[in-house]
C-alpha cells in the first residue's frame, strides 16, 4: 500500500451534526494511524533487509575469492620447497658416494650433523619469528640460504667444505618449512577459516611435490649429472625466496590463546623446551610425533633395500610403492582435515598409529608385488593423517606463538631423521632388512598407547572435552 493510499484511509469523514460520532472518529483515526505507521515501518525495514542481503552475500563471496588469491602464492612456495627437498634428499647420498667419494660412515655423519644443526636453527628461527611483525622476511632469508646451499653442492667437491656449508646454509633453509605453515595458520585464523582443514590442504601440496620430486631428480641426475640438478634447485630456491618475501600478503601475527606475557619474554623458548609451560598431554603428543616420524623415516630408508635385496624385486616396484603412498596422502589429508572437528583430532591420530602398526606387521610377510602395493596404500592412509593433523594440534597447544610451535614440530621431525638412521643401521646389520619393520611395528604400537594415555589425561583434567579436541 502506498503512502498516498495510507493518507486517504486516515482522512476522517465529516459528521458536523453528531459530536459523539466526531469523538469516536478521532479516536479511531488515532488508532488506525498507529497501526498503519507500524505497518509502513515494517515494510520499509523489510525492503532495507532485502537491499543489504545481496551485498552481504557478495561480501562473503569476495572474502572466499580473497582467501583463494592469497593462498596461491603460499601453495607455490610450499610446492617449490617440497620439490627442492624431494629432489635434493633423494640424490644427496648418491652425490656424496659417487661425486665426493666418501665412505658410508661419513655419509651417515653428514646427515646426522646436518639434521642436528637444522633442529637448533629451526628453534632459533621460530623464537625470532614470534617476535617479528612479519615472518615473510624469514621465509625469504631461508629461501636465499637454500639457494646458497644448493650452489655449494653444485660447485664444491671437498667433504669438509660441503659439511660446513651444509650446516650453515641448509640448517637456515630448513626453517622455511615451519615458517610457511605458521603463516598458513595465521592466514586461516585471520580469514576466519578452519585451521585444521586449511593446513591439511597446504600440507597436501607438499606431499604432491614428493610424487614428482624423487623421480624427476633421479632422471636429471642420471641424464645430465649432479651439477645441473643442483643448479636447478638453486634457481627454485631463489624463486621460493622471492614468492615468500614479496608474493605473500602481510598477515597479523597470531598469539596462542594460552600464551602469557612471561612466555613471550626473552628466554621463553628454553622454558618451553624444559616443559615449564607445557602440560603432560602436549609432551605425549610431541612424543607420538617423534615416534611416528621415526618409523616413517625408517620405512623410507629400508624399503628399497628390503624389496631389492631380500625379495629380489626391481627398483621400479619401490618407485610405484612410494608414488602410490604419496598420491593417497593428499586426499587423505584433505578428508582428515574435514573430519577432524567431528571425529576428534586425537582420535584420528590414534587410528593412524594403529594402522601403522598393522601395516608394519604385514610388510615382512608380503612377497608379491600386489601385496606390497596394497600395503603401500595402507601406508598412505596412516601417513596422510600422522603427517598433517599433529602439526595443527601442536600449534594450538604450545604457548608462545605458532612460530615456535611449528619449529618444535620441525625439530621433532629432524630428531626422527637422526634416530631413524641409527636404529635402521643397527637393526639391519644385526637382524636383516626385513626385521626392521617389526621394530617399526613395535614403535607404532607405542605411539598408539601414547595417544590413549593422552586421551585419559584429557578426561581426568577436562570432564567434558570440546568437540574436536585431541
Amino acid at each position: 500500500m502506498s503512502v498516498k493510499g495510507l493518507k486517504g484511509r486516515l482522512t476522517p469523514r465529516a459528521m458536523p451534526d453528531d459530536d459523539d460520532a466526531r469523538v469516536v472518529t478521532v479516536v479511531d483515526i488515532g488508532h488506525r494511524r498507529d497501526v498503519y505507521l507500524k505497518l509502513y515501518k515494517g515494510l520499509m525495514a523489510s525492503e532495507s533487509r532485502a537491499d543489504t542481503a545481496v551485498p552481504a552475500a557478495a561480501e562473503a563471496g569476495s572474502a572466499a575469492r580473497s582467501l583463494t588469491g592469497q593462498a596461491i602464492p603460499l601453495v607455490s612456495s610450499i610446492a617449490i620447497f617440497g620439490l627442492m627437498q624431494a629432489g635434493q634428499g633423494t640424490t644427496l647420498s648418491l652425490f656424496l658416494v659417487n661425486a665426493v667419494h666418501v665412505a658410508p660412515f661419513l655419509v651417515g655423519m653428514f646427515f646426522t650433523v646436518r639434521a642436528a644443526a637444522g633442529m637448533v636453527s629451526g628453534l632459533v628461527i621460530g623464537w625470532v619469528s614470534d617476535r617479528m611483525r612479519d615472518r615473510r622476511v624469514l621465509i625469504g632469508v631461508a629461501g636465499v640460504a637454500g639457494a646458497a646451499g644448493a650452489l655449494s653442492l653444485a660447485l664444491l667437491r671437498n667433504y669438509a667444505l660441503l659439511l660446513v656449508t651444509s650446516v650453515v646454509f641448509a640448517s637456515i633453509a630448513a626453517g622455511a618449512f615451519g615458517q610457511m605453515f605458521a603463516y598458513a595458520n595465521e592466514l586461516a585464523t585471520a580469514r576466519g577459516r578452519d585451521v585444521t582443514f586449511f593446513t591439511s590442504v597446504m600440507r597436501s601440496f607438499f606431499s604432491a611435490a614428493y610424487i614428482v620430486g624423487p623421480p624427476l631428480g633421479l632422471f636429471i641426475m642420471a641424464k645430465y649429472g649432479f651439477r645441473p640438478l643442483y643448479l636447478g634447485i638453486t634457481g627454485l630456491s631463489l624463486l621460493a625466496a622471492i614468492i615468500g618475501r614479496w608474493g605473500l600478503r602481510y598477515v597479523p601475527p597470531k598469539v596462542s590463546p594460552t600464551a602469557t606475557r612471561g612466555s613471550r619474554e626473552r628466554g621463553a623458548l628454553w622454558r618451553t623446551i624444559r616443559g615449564a609451560s607445557m602440560p603432560a598431554r602436549t609432551w605425549l603428543l610431541l612424543g607420538v610425533v617423534l615416534v611416528l616420524s621415526t618409523v616413517n623415516q625408517m620405512f623410507s630408508i629400508d624399503i628399497s633395500l628390503h624389496v631389492t635385496k631380500n625379495l629380489g624385486q626391481s627398483p621400479q616396484l619401490v618407485g610405484w610403492m612410494l608414488g602410490l603412498a604419496a598420491g593417497l596422502e593428499i586426499p587423505v589429508m584433505i578428508a582428515a582435515g574435514r573430519m577432524a572437528m567431528r571425529v576428534g583430532r586425537g582420535r584420528l591420530v590414534g587410528v593412524s598409529a594403529v594402522l601403522a602398526t598393522v601395516s608394519f606387521c604385514l610388510l615382512p610377510l608380503a612377497t608379491s608385488p600386489a601385496a606390497l602395493l596394497a600395503i603401500a596404500a595402507l601406508n598412505g592412509l596412516w601417513q596422510g593423517v600422522a603427517l598433517s593433523i599433529p602439526m595443527v594440534m601442536i600449534q594450538d597447544e604450545i604457548p608462545g606463538g605458532v612460530g615456535i610451535s611449528s619449529s618444535l614440530y620441525g625439530a621433532a621431525f629432524g630428531s626422527a631423521q637422526m634416530i631413524a638412521g641409527a636404529v635402521t643401521g643397527v637393526t639391519a646389520s644385526a637382524l636383516g632388512y626385513g626385521n626392521v619393520f617389526w621394530v617399526c611395528a613395535g614403535l607404532s604400537a607405542i605411539a598408539a598407547l601414547g595417544m590413549l594415555a593422552r586421551a585419559a589425561l584429557g578426561r581426568r583434567t577436562r570432564p567434558q572435552p570440546a568437540l574436536g579436541a585431541g
